[in-house]
């Protein structure tokens, strides 16, 4: 506040900067002192389960993984003989480590006055002894079903504890004789003797479609997934309920219509969305807000996280890419970047509040514009660092476009409100834009220019307080306006 004191009350002393349409001839002068781009990034992701699942599979069977030994078991052989899993008669009782129960469990029910079908894998594992309880282990069980395969399955890293006791339900409802797609449900409930750990789940379906659900709970507590995609390709509406009043971080993983990884930290009791994915675009949309934190993963390493989740978020990424972001709470903060650290692209928002519409296009011939969102601080870092812009936004919108080349021009307008902290460092193919001061505002201020000789003219009003510097290099040179 004293700074922001300060500097008002130097813009009541000094005499305000006020350009109107004039010709200056500027000399080349030294190359301005421009900070280094962009900053420090990091996406932290939670590393998945990976499940061992055997290819080409008839029939039913049950698969168990404990410490690199493997074994494939008839279903019908499983249900009345519990499983050895490391060829050890000294562990578990009288050698056999756990004991399974696995059963198909087609049921119709009545849904909004209509009568669904629906069909669940049922699969509960019980462990009978305590030397594989911190052992890497992995089980499945494979049911055929009308011509259809189920899966659903548990995983356990080395040196996590096995629940006691976990049955897991994967459900698929598939609407026949309705004009809607099928729904998925994955469903845990598990047991553990100490403290809850880290535990993975999937369930899969393979019939008229190919559907792979997986779930990493961290800790792994009683908890229900819906998934629904959607006739929308790449679209999906998701419902998670925590049964349990243990907190948990989980990681969804889904392979069908589209690809998604999703990791939620902390999840609420109960939590309805709609997700949006395909290659370079991500849209989320919730009926509230929730204090919890999300990370998407997409392709090639594009990754993104929302701290604080808002109502709204719609994101198209890439060299040119838009951002709207719809909250109530100043606590939301947005990181989109090409990879998960060191990125060579990204885009950071915080400090939001109501509605904000970002877009740009970078290149020697581009634009930013923001509407809304006041207060916020928007920063966009590009092409490796070359390009990168900062600014906290005081102004209800402003636009700043562009056009590099020997005879080139900018543009910025702000409608005559201030944008504190403003910088800009733009430079590519021997052309380039440096701004930086610590208060700027503008109205339809423009800047043309052509280089036999060097001649710039300005049109329209630009005001700033404190220091500033504004510089364009053409073919090289650098040529400073202030």
């Amino acid at each position: 506040m004293k700074r922001l004191f300060a500097a008002f009350i130097g813009l009541i002393l000094l005499t305000p900067l006020t350009f109107t349409h004039e010709s200056i001839k500027v000399e080349q002068k030294e190359a301005p002192q421009i900070v280094e781009h962009g900053e420090s990034i990091l996406i932290e992701q939670q590393k998945s389960y990976n499940f061992t699942i055997l290819d080409e599979q008839i029939g039913a069977l049950v698969y168990t993984r404990c410490n690199g030994i493997e074994k494939k078991i008839p279903l019908l052989k499983a249900l009345f003989n519990p499983i050895d899993v490391d060829d050890n008669e000294s562990t578990g009782e009288d050698g056999k480590d756990i004991k399974i129960n696995a059963y198909p469990f087609p049921y119709v029910q009545q849904v909004n006055g209509k009568w669904i079908l629906a069909v669940s894998l049922v699969f509960k594992i019980i462990r009978l002894g305590e030397e594989i309880k911190d052992s890497d282990f992995e089980t499945y069980v494979q049911l055929d079903f009308q011509g259809q395969i189920f899966r659903a399955g548990l995983g356990s890293e080395q040196g996590k504890e096995l629940p006691k006791e976990a049955r897991i339900v994967f459900t698929v409802v598939p609407y026949l004789m309705y004009d809607k797609e099928p729904e998925y449900y994955l469903n845990l409930e598990p047991v553990f003797e100490g403290n809850a750990s880290k535990v993975a789940i999937f369930g899969e379906y393979i019939g008229k479609s190919h559907q792979y659900m997986q779930i990493d709970f961290d800790p792994a507590v009683t908890t229900m997934i819906k998934f629904s995609p959607s006739m929308k390709v790449g679209h999906a509406g998701i419902s998670i309920q925590r049964y349990s009043s243990q907190e948990t971080t989980l990681k969804m993983i889904y392979e069908g219509k589209f690809n998604a990884n999703l990791t939620i930290e902390k999840i609420p009791i109960s939590m309805s969305f709609n997700l949006s994915v395909s290659e370079g675009h991500f849209e989320y949309e919730a009926s509230d807000e929730f204090n919890i934190s999300m990370i998407i993963e997409g392709k090639h390493q594009a990754c993104a996280r929302i701290n604080y989740l808002p109502r709204h978020v719609a994101i198209d990424g890439g060299m040119e890419g838009y951002l709207n972001v719809f909250t109530n709470n100043r606590k939301t903060e947005l990181i989109m970047a090409d990879k998960p650290s060191n990125p060579n692209s990204f885009i950071k928002v915080s400090n939001l509040t109501g509605n904000i519409t970002f877009k740009w296009s970078v290149g020697l011939d581009g634009y930013i514009g923001v509407d809304g969102g006041k207060n916020a601080f928007i920063e966009l870092n590009a092409l490796k660092g070359m390009f990168d812009l900062k600014a906290t936004k005081k102004a209800s919108n402003f636009s700043f476009s562009w056009n590099l080349a020997l005879n080139g021009s900018i543009a910025i307008n702000t409608n005559w409100e201030w944008l504190a902290e403003y910088s800009m460092n733009f430079t590519l193919q021997n052309f380039g834009i440096y701004i930086k001061a610590n208060f700027l505002r503008a109205e339809n201020y423009s800047v043309e220019w052509n280089t036999s000789p060097p001649l710039f003219n300005t049109y329209g009003n630009i005001d700033f307080i404190g220091d500033i510097d504004f510089s364009i290099m053409i073919n090289g040179v650098w040529y400073p306006l202030f």
